[in-house]
């Protein structure tokens, strides 16, 4: 064991850690349609699985951006501390109290949009006299978004805001966490019995959204999303959560995992042997992060997904993965020797944030200093 000098320590792995390589038996003994009691699991244990070796060879998934520090702090809320090593991502739920919770977000934001936008339109083509005739809209349309914004605040501060939807990835353990249906407690699953079953959704218009379920061989437990645009962020999200399993390599270079790197021994020797630099992405500016965002993002739909299965066959088509996205310490033109505190521009901090969820202020990371052997 490792003790960190800011009181928390660093701890080994379990013996049922991942270790990168899946027993075949959890893949030729998924259980079909006939075992499954749920509907969605009953479709899913049909469909085929992604790899569990590297697909993309990158991790940057579309919620490696800057808003990620604006979010709820989830990880208060389910008391997970960094040394943990447990990363909670929101699955698809079809829990009713959650489909609730979120379609209370989805329409206190739709009531926002509809309301600036009428208002803005108005302004545009009728100035000051269309915002006159519009006064009763205003006095009774923003007073009763900010008194839905503050029940709410007031319901998650009372805890009624459920967070039963996140799925919880134990790296230290090996386990996935899942609550089971009644929201009473978790399932405590090892990562490698789970399979990530393709999945495509279809909207009214017929536009198709990619993603997986990753469901348990046996039981009817899974982590499901399907909002991504293309199958290649699907695939770098699965890639995500293999890396972040798997205690054989470091974790991917990618600001989600910050926080984590100084607590985790396979990331720490790698880290003290390429000499990278402590807190890197906290201590960059918006500038480097939005350059290694677009060329991730340019390399993923690169990747020849109806072709190859595999890393490695896509090198072999002339697929490659340049050094910023394993090493973007070694490209930043500078990092400052201070935590680095981003704000929104003047236009949403002002009229557009009050108004939201969430309505917090970026948090600045809190500055530990680095852990010794």
């Amino acid at each position: 064991m490792i003790i960190n000098t800011d009181s928390q320590t660093i701890k080994a792995y379990e013996s049922t850690a991942y270790k990168g390589k899946a027993n075949p038996y959890y893949r030729e003994n998924i259980a079909g349609p006939k075992a499954r009691k749920g509907h969605l699991a009953k479709a899913q244990c049909q469909l085929g699985v992604f790899p569990r070796v590297k697909i993309t060879g990158i991790c940057w998934d579309i919620y490696q951006d800057l808003t990620q520090y604006s979010y709820i702090d989830i990880y208060q809320k389910l008391r997970i501390n960094d040394n943990e090593l447990r990363l909670p991502l929101d699955s698809s739920s079809l829990n009713v109290k959650e489909i609730l919770a979120r379609g209370w977000f989805f329409l206190h934001l739709t009531g926002y949009i509809l309301l600036s936008s009428y208002l803005l339109i108005g302004f545009l083509f009728g100035g000051w006299e269309n915002i006159r005739n519009d006064i009763d809209l205003i006095l009774i349309g923003f007073p009763l978004l900010l008194i839905s914004k503050y029940l709410h605040r007031l319901c998650d501060k009372l805890n009624l805001v459920p967070t039963g939807q996140y799925v919880i990835f134990n790296r230290r353990t090996g386990m996935v966490e899942i609550t089971n249906d009644d929201r009473s407690g978790y399932h405590y699953l090892p990562f490698e019995q789970f399979n990530a079953h393709h999945r495509i959704l279809h909207n009214e218009r017929g536009h198709p959204s990619y993603g997986f379920t990753l469901l348990h061989y046996q039981l009817d437990v899974m982590y499901q999303v399907a909002h991504f645009n293309s199958v290649e962020d699907a695939l770098v999200h699965w890639e995500l959560i293999k890396n972040f399993m798997n205690i054989e390599v470091p974790l991917s270079d990618i600001p989600q995992f910050e926080r984590y790197r100084q607590y985790d021994l396979t990331t720490i020797n790698h880290d003290n042997k390429h000499k990278r630099p402590f807190h890197f992405w906290y201590r960059v500016d918006k500038k480097f992060i939005k350059k290694v965002k677009k060329i991730s993002g340019e390399v993923k739909f690169k990747f020849p997904s109806k072709g190859v299965n595999t890393l490695h066959e896509a090198l072999q088509c002339g697929y490659k993965v340049p050094d910023i996205c394993y090493y973007p310490w070694r490209e930043a033109d500078s990092i400052s020797d201070e935590i680095l505190v981003f704000k929104a521009h003047w236009f949403p901090r002002y009229f557009v944030y009050p108004m939201l969820f969430d309505n917090k202020t970026i948090p600045k990371p809190q500055v530990k200093k680095k852990a010794t052997h």
